[in-house]
C-alpha cells in the first residue's frame, strides 16, 4: 500500500533519504521549507517512501518492497495518465535514488518502460570567483527580484516563455510568489526594460540555498548568465548562506561553462531515470540516448517508431539526429529524406549539417548541393525574420 503522509510527520522518512542531501530539495521538503508531497508504506514505522518536489521525484528506503512498488507505479501511471506534474509545464518524471538501490526495480514500476538515463552534474559554490562581476554592458541592468520589479509592466503582464518560466519557477518552487519575496533570493538582468536572463533559488534549507538559471536564447554567448548568476551567490553568500548549490546535465557545455566561472566547483556525478509522458517523445530521447552510445541501429530505429508514432510534427533537430543515425549504417535514402524533412520543419544548422561526420557519404552524393542550398536560404530566411 501507499499513503500520502501529513507534512507534521515528514519527519518520519528523513532517515530514508540518507544519502540524498545533496538534493537540497529533500531535507528543504521534510523540513517544510519549500512545497512537495512525500509518501510512505507505512504512516507511523514507514520502510519505503517518494518524495515529490519541484526538483524531482526522489525514492528512498526499502527497494524490495513489492506492495509499496506495485502502489508506486499505480500512482505514477494515474500522474502520466492525467498529465499532472508537479512541475510547471513537465512532460516527464524523472527518478533519483542513491546508486545500487532500485536500479532493478524502475522497469516494473514504470510499467514496462525502460527509463531513460540522464546524466548530471551537481556543483557547489563557498567562495565567488574573482572577475566574476565583470562590468555589466551598456544598456542592461542586473536588479534583484523584489515586488516593484515584479510589477514592471513588461514583467507583470508577462507576454514571453521566459518570464512565464520564471513566474511559475518561483510559484511552485516556493508555493507563492509571496513566499518567494519572503525567503527567496534571485536577480535578473534587463535590457532596458525587457527581462533577458534570471536566476532564482530554487530551495533553500538552513544556511545552504540551490539556483537555477535561463537565459533568451538571442540573448546567449554575450557572458550575461554568468553576470546574473554571480550577482546572485554573491547577494546570498553575504546574506546568511555559506553555500549554493547548482544542478546541471552532464552535456550541457554551457551551464558547465557559466558555474566555474563563478566559482562553483564540481561536488559529484549521478544519474536521473527518466520517464517521459509521451511514448513518442520517449522513443525519441531514447534515440538520442542510443546515438551517443554508438549504437546507431538501435537509435534509427527508436526515431522511426517515435516517427510513426507521433501525430503532430517533432522539433526539426529530432528529424536531423534520425538523418545521422540512419547515414551512419550507411542508409544515405533515408538520411537524405530526413534532412529535407528537417529543413521542411525549421532545421537551418548549415555549418553543423556540413561538419556531421556521419553524412561523409553523403558529400559525393548529387543530392549534397541540394541540402546544403536549402539550409543557407533556410538560415537567410531566419535571419530575416522569416520563417
Amino acid at each position: 500500500m501507499i499513503y500520502e503522509l501529513a507534512s507534521s510527520v515528514y519527519e518520519r522518512v528523513r532517515p530514508l533519504f540518507d544519502g540524498l542531501e545533496y538534493n537540497l530539495v529533500v531535507p528543504a521538503v521534510i523540513g517544510g521549507a519549500n512545497p512537495g508531497r512525500i509518501y510512505a508504506d507505512n504512516l507511523r514505522e514507514p520502510k519505503s517512501a517518494v518524495l515529490c518536489s519541484a526538483e524531482g521525484t526522489y525514492l528512498g528506503g526499502d527497494p524490495e518492497n513489492e506492495a509499496f512498488n506495485a502502489a508506486l507505479g499505480a500512482l505514477i501511471a494515474g500522474w502520466i495518465s492525467a498529465r499532472e506534474p508537479i512541475r510547471p509545464e513537465e512532460d516527464q518524471i524523472d527518478l533519483r535514488f542513491r546508486p545500487g538501490t532500485w536500479e532493478d526495480r524502475l522497469e516494473g514500476i514504470l510499467g514496462g518502460k525502460v527509463p531513460l538515463k540522464e546524466h548530471r552534474r551537481h556543483y557547489v559554490c563557498r567562495v565567488l570567483k574573482a572577475g566574476a562581476q565583470d562590468q555589466i554592458p551598456e544598456g542592461f541592468s542586473v536588479q534583484r527580484i523584489d515586488e516593484a520589479l515584479l510589477h514592471k509592466p513588461a514583467i507583470s503582464q508577462p507576454d514571453s516563455s521566459l518570464n512565464r518560466y520564471a513566474i511559475q519557477k518561483m510559484e511552485k518552487n516556493w508555493g507563492s510568489i509571496e513566499e518567494f519575496l519572503r525567503r527567496g533570493v534571485g536577480f535578473c538582468t534587463l535590457h532596458g526594460e525587457e527581462a533577458v536572463c534570471w536566476c532564482i533559488a530554487d530551495c533553500a534549507c538552513g544556511d545552504a540555498c540551490e539556483v537555477g538559471i535561463r537565459t533568451r536564447p538571442d540573448y546567449r554567448r554575450r557572458g550575461l548568465a554568468t553576470l546574473t548568476v554571480a550577482a546572485t551567490v554573491d547577494y546570498c553568500l553575504s546574506h546568511g548562506f555559506s553555500s549554493v548549490g547548482w544542478h546541471c546535465w552532464e552535456g550541457n557545455a554551457g551551464s558547465i561553462g557559466v558555474a566555474e566561472k563563478v566559482g562553483f566547483e564540481l561536488e559529484r556525478k549521478y544519474v536521473a531515470h527518466v520517464r517521459m509522458f509521451d511514448e513518442a517523445y520517449h522513443l525519441a530521447v531514447a534515440g538520442l540516448a542510443c546515438f551517443e552510445d554508438g549504437q546507431y541501429t538501435e537509435a534509427a530505429r527508436c526515431y522511426e517508431r517515435a516517427f510513426a508514432l507521433n501525430a503532430s510534427p517533432f522539433p526539426p533537430q529530432y528529424y536531423h539526429m534520425a538523418a545521422r543515425a540512419w547515414a551512419a549504417i550507411g542508409d544515405n535514402d533515408m538520411a537524405f529524406q530526413l534532412l529535407h524533412l528537417a529543413i521542411d520543419r525549421g532545421e537551418n544548422r548549415l555549418e553543423h549539417t556540413r561538419r556531421c561526420p556521419e553524412f561523409a557519404a553523403l558529400r559525393e552524393a548529387a543530392e549534397w548541393p541540394m541540402v546544403l542550398a536549402r539550409l543557407e536560404a533556410a538560415q537567410r530566411g531566419t535571419r530575416g525574420g522569416i520563417r
